[in-house]
């Protein structure tokens, strides 16, 4: 019968100084040595006393509860001039330095054969460079520092985001000015741009996922300027003046909020700040832009489908749900949670995968958006025979959710695992910095992360089956599917939607 023992860390720390002694050259064989050595390891070990309160099993280790509070914006907060605020998190554990800014500027075309050139100038005005300086020559000085630059234009935002070594930050804040106060929007780059535009267009709907998301915006959302559709003929006609033009302005707004974060001193960031800043020159626009239209939901019920011939149907089913900050928010994230959102600890994936096999992933979510109506999913791929009963099985765990409310297991530990996911916002400086510089543009609250914790503790099974109810309708829903139409008899009556009707124009 063979026997284990447990030497305690002190015999073995012992061995390895016997055996370290060894190596020097001796008459006699270290072998010699071996039944001391146990002796020793013996000897240690009957002297060995456990603590009394150890418990007896690993299962009854009591961990205390648990306690997080998030990092106040407030204590990282500064104003460096009129209209422009930022958030500084300093972190010498690298010499690193993320800084990012936020232009809260009103950036869409007014027209449509104005959309391919509007999407192209987030990019050139990084890569067309500027103030003198050639985009090679800009890219050999970036690549010599290991520095990064990058420039943004969206609906609501500007920005440009400056990575560097800590100490060349003062450089490349002057460079990130000299080239983006003053593009010049080389066309050379500018032909590279189209030609990465055209193919990305020519690919649009080589996957089917990329096909569900179209078709998922169509089939959702009424027609809207935001969400246009150049085409190839677009991007290809698309000149440097087209662009110079639509880029007037967009690092001009009157509201400035940044993020920095890394090995940076406060109080002389400060002053590095104030001063870059107010030397931040850029032309106005010629006009005011006009403020984005919200996204509406076209309101139509019922099933869609895109014909392609695939092996896996691909499948989200959608529902209009709220605008934050909103009271239904919270108690709909978490029954989205013990229904779809939870992994494995969900009723979906227990049911259709776990139990049944048909998906490899089934998964419900809530949207979380401050400047439009979000919408709640459920979505999955299964195999095109599936889909029907994939789908019903799918609508019997909503069902019974609604109408039988959550488990107090369930309720618990979706609320547990909601609120000790939080950290994860805050795992670095430089997403600490930039989480509280976006709330500040949407306006959260200070005290936001921590009523969250607060709001999502008071939910209830009630407000469970009640949220489950009302936003997670199959009559509300629209249920967007691609696949072979062929196989889908028992979904019938469906829409058939072209591949080629799904772009906005």
């Amino acid at each position: 019968m063979k026997t284990n023992y447990m030497i305690p860390a002190a015999a073995i720390a012992a061995l390895v100084a016997m055996t370290s002694c060894s190596m020097m050259p001796k008459k006699t064989s270290h072998v010699k040595h071996v039944p001391d050595m146990y002796a020793v390891a013996v000897e240690s070990s009957s002297s060995f006393v456990q603590p009394s309160n150890l418990p007896e099993h690993y299962s009854k280790i009591e961990f205390p509860e648990y306690k997080y509070v998030a990092p106040y914006p407030k204590d990282f907060s500064v104003q460096i001039a009129e209209g422009i605020t930022g958030y500084i998190v300093s972190d010498s554990s690298l010499p690193l330095v993320d800084f990012t800014v936020y232009f809260e500027e009103n950036n869409l075309p007014q027209v449509l054969k104005d959309e391919a050139a509007f999407e192209m100038v987030g990019s050139m005005i990084r890569r067309g460079s500027g103030g003198g300086i050639s985009p090679h020559v800009l890219e050999d000085s970036l690549e010599f520092v290991s520095a990064s630059i990058s420039t943004s234009v969206g609906t609501f935002l500007s920005a440009f985001d400056i990575n560097c070594l800590s100490k060349d930050f003062p450089s490349m804040l002057e460079l990130a000015k000299k080239v983006l106060t003053d593009p010049s929007f080389d066309k050379n780059q500018l032909e590279i741009v189209k030609a990465n535009y055209v193919t990305a267009y020519e690919r649009r709907f080589e996957t089917p996922a990329k096909v569900l998301s179209a078709l998922k915006s169509k089939v959702n959302y009424a027609p809207n300027p935001r969400l246009w559709d150049a085409n190839s003929a677009e991007y290809k006609a698309v000149t440097a003046a087209d662009v110079k033009r639509l880029a007037k302005g967009v690092f001009s707004s009157k509201r400035i909020v940044f993020a920095l974060a890394g090995d940076v001193d406060k109080e002389s960031a400060v002053k590095t700040l104030k001063k870059f800043f107010a030397d931040w020159k850029v032309e106005a626009a010629s006009a005011e832009k006009p403020k984005p239209v919200p996204l509406t939901f076209a309101r139509k019920p019922g099933v869609y489908v895109v014909d392609k011939d695939i092996t896996q149907a691909n499948i989200t089913m959608n529902q209009p749900f709220v605008k934050r900050p909103h009271p239904d928010y919270y108690p709909t994230a978490v029954a989205s949670f013990i229904l779809g959102g939870g992994s494995f600890s969900s009723r979906l994936m227990n049911r259709v995968r776990s139990d049944e096999g048909l998906a490899y992933s089934v998964y419900s979510t809530v949207g979380n958006d401050y400047r439009d109506t979000a919408m709640t999913t459920i979505a999955l791929q299964t195999k095109v025979e599936t889909v029907d009963f994939a789908m019903k099985l799918i609508f019997e765990e909503v069902e019974k959710l609604a109408k039988d409310g959550p488990t107090p297991e369930e309720l618990s530990q979706a609320k547990k695992s909601l609120v000790e996911s939080l950290p994860s916002l805050f795992d670095s400086p430089s997403s600490t910095a930039s989480i509280f510089a976006k709330g500040e543009l949407l306006g959260k609250s200070d005290d936001h992360y921590l009523d969250y914790v607060t709001e999502i503790n008071a939910v209830t099974a009630e407000q469970v089956q009640a949220m489950i109810a009302k936003y997670f309708d199959k009559s509300k829903m629209t249920i967007s599917i691609v696949g072979p139409v062929a196989m889908f008899d028992s979904l019938k009556p469906f829409t058939v939607i072209p591949l080629d009707s799904l772009e906005f124009r």
